[in-house]
């Protein structure tokens, strides 16, 4: 039968006295390496120290080094008056092994015999299957008996332990420091590297983890609470900072279970937390809608009741062509969208960025699209009622404008068609009439039942034609006329890329079909007409324009063309009569002033010209071109010409 003696040596082993304080702190154990022989036991016992070392033999240990190399390391070293030498290496060396679990584990790596102050000494090898962190034996076979020593090696000594004190560290002074959104990713990468699970610190690790995102939400929170109840903030600034709180709540909801880490909502307190965070959240999102219903209120209510207490009245007659402008510009192919994507002339941007009126315009936008959404009128009473009342404050038809496009998207298109006829008359920009000619066609294309593969062939066409394939868009117009020969959209549309191709001849011989099948067909006697004047083909211009007027086109754009036709043809008593007609239609048109001004002035009719100059000048005193007309005038009437 096997005996075994064990001497248990922990943190501070038995050791000589001429050991150092940091040697002595060395994981040891001491071990009989040989029993008494000779006659009466006269060649007595031998002992030896087993240490924890590392493949340099450097103090103190640490984690790193004990850890470091391809093996564990560990000195043997002689206790007592006797020294290794190459015969004990080789005949006794093989008799000691360490133990685990059952598992027998010799010498694999031996170093030089080494000599000190303390006497010989030689490093040795073990194979790193062994754990450092479970409790092994070191064994040396005497005959049948064996001398044994247990190991529990510290910690400190522990493969990562390094790693996981200088993660808690830096976690520590992040807590410390408040920078809880810092701490937790430290805690989460203890938990997330299996081989720190070794270390009972791991459990006091959740915790920590979980503790950290208890005093973060509740930090958190508290300040949310202060922001709602702040009466120093305001409306826009209040959103901002409660908005700011969202990604806070957010993040603890999405990022405290973690079934990566086997944290779940099974832990009540982790349960407990979330639940907090999704209330709180609610309530975020209460109040933010509460008070963007607030700002929204502030920013529009005043347009839509036409309440300019407190602020000029030129600010809503800004706001209000701002708006009908803006809704003009929109893309009304489709009556089951809503795109906002209204665009304003700089002039008109710098306007509203100038007198601070963005915010109101772009918050009417969102607000018109979200009533749209829920199958509302885009306008809110009595929004359209009182800029009817005040439609003699604007320059443009905006009541028009704006009523068009309420009624084009509820799907009343008639009531759309006679708004859309308004806006003809008096608009005296050329780029507005043409959107409003737009929506009559698409309200034509309804009404008519246009084939859809007409309208599928246009739009390939426009494609292509963006796409610079000249010869496929034309190949796709010509299929659309003769698919539906009399459309007038579609011959419009093939007049309109002769145009861009330089091909004015076949341009204007589809710009004429297109207004003789349509009459009503602004756009098309506008672009006949640019032909005509870039030509200087001026009768033709004017048998076009005249046979606008007689199909019922007497419209500010009618007039001042023909105005212009007549003027280039000699015809100034013609050309004057229809400015005035324009003039008559849009009062506030800076353009038709001068004209009148110019076509006077060319009949040496100076006083009025001059009158019409100074009407021009009222109308926009910050405009140039009516003040240099009206300079070269004076220099003329000086001249005695």
């Amino acid at each position: 039968m096997k005996r075994h003696f064990f001497l248990r040596l922990g943190l501070c082993g038995f050791l000589l006295a001429t050991t150092t304080l940091v040697y002595s702190q060395t994981p040891l154990v001491q071990l009989k390496v040989k029993e008494k022989s000779g006659l009466f036991g006269m060649s007595g016992e031998r002992f030896a120290t087993v240490a924890l070392s590392n493949q340099n033999r450097s103090l103190p240990l640490s984690s790193d080094n004990v850890n470091a190399g391809q093996y564990f390391y560990f000195l043997f070293r002689p206790a007592g008056e006797w020294n290794i030498d190459q015969d004990f290496v080789n005949e006794e060396l093989p008799k000691l092994s360490l133990m685990q679990t059952e598992q027998k584990y010799p010498v694999v790596w031996k170093g030089d015999i080494l000599s000190d102050s303390l006497g010989t000494s030689l490093l040795l090898g073990f194979t790193k299957e062994i754990k450092l962190h479970k409790t092994f034996v070191a064994q040396f076979q005497l005959g049948e008996a064996a001398s044994q020593g247990e190991y529990n090696v510290p910690q400190e000594f522990w493969p990562g332990f390094s790693t996981l004190t200088g993660i808690l560290k830096d976690a520590a002074s992040a807590m410390e420091e408040k920078r809880y959104r810092e701490a937790i990713p430290l805690y989460e990468s203890i938990l997330g590297k299996p081989e720190l699970g070794i270390f009972p610190e791991q459990t006091e690790v959740r915790a920590k983890r979980t503790q950290t995102f208890d005093v973060y939400f509740e930090e958190q929170y508290t300040g949310f609470l202060s922001t709602c109840l702040s009466e120093k903030l305001k409306l826009k600034e209040k959103i901002t900072q409660v908005e700011s709180y969202r990604p806070v709540f957010q993040f603890v909801l999405d990022s405290l279970p973690n079934p990566a880490l086997n944290i779940t909502e099974a832990d009540p307190a982790v349960k407990a937390i979330s639940s907090r965070a999704a209330t709180a959240m609610a309530k975020l999102a209460s109040m933010r809608d509460s008070l963007q219903q607030s700002l929204d209120d502030k920013n529009v209510r005043w347009i839509i009741e036409a309440s300019i207490s407190g602020r000029p009245s030129y600010l809503y007659k800004y706001i209000i062509e701002a708006l009908a402008y803006g809704f003009s510009s929109l893309e009304f192919a489709d009556t089951t969208e809503f795109v906002t994507r209204a665009t304003l002339s700089p002039e008109m941007q710098a306007q509203l960025g100038k007198y601070e009126l963005l915010e109101s315009y772009e918050t009417f936008l969102r607000l018109a699209y979200q009533r749209f959404q829920s199958r509302k009128p885009i306008f809110p009473e009595p929004f359209l009622e009182n800029v009817l009342k005040d439609s003699a404050t604007f320059s443009l038809p905006c009541y028009s404008m704006l009523k068009a496009v309420s009624d084009y998207y509820a799907g009343q298109f008639t009531a759309a068609t006679e708004e859309i006829f308004k806006v003809f008359r008096t608009s005296y920009e050329p780029q507005i009439s043409a959107r409003y000619d737009q929506m009559r066609v698409l309200i034509g294309i309804r009404e008519k039942n246009i084939p859809v593969d007409v309208l599928k062939l246009i739009d390939e066409g426009t494609q292509a034609e963006k796409l610079g394939n000249n010869d496929l868009a034309l190949e796709k117009y010509r299929q659309a006329t003769v698919l539906s020969p009399g459309f007038a959209h579609a011959l419009f549309c093939l007049g309109r890329f002769y145009a861009r191709s330089n091909d004015p001849i076949r341009a204007q011989t589809f710009f004429q079909q297109a207004y003789q099948s349509d009459s009503l067909y602004l756009s098309a006697y506008r672009e006949a007409y640019n032909l005509y004047r870039k030509g200087g083909n001026y009768k033709p211009m004017i048998d076009a324009l005249t046979d606008a007027l007689q199909h019922g086109n007497d419209y500010w754009e009618t007039n001042i063309n023909l105005g212009y036709a007549y003027m280039g043809d000699g015809d100034v008593a013609h050309a004057i009569e229809h400015f005035q007609r324009a003039l008559d239609l849009s009062p506030k048109s800076y353009q038709t002033n001068i004209q009148l001004g110019l076509a006077y002035q060319t009949v040496k009719d100076y006083q009025k010209a001059r009158d019409y100059f100074n009407k021009a000048i009222a109308i926009d005193p910050l405009r140039q071109e009516a003040v240099d007309f009206l300079q070269k005038l004076n220099d003329l009437q000086r001249a005695g010409k």
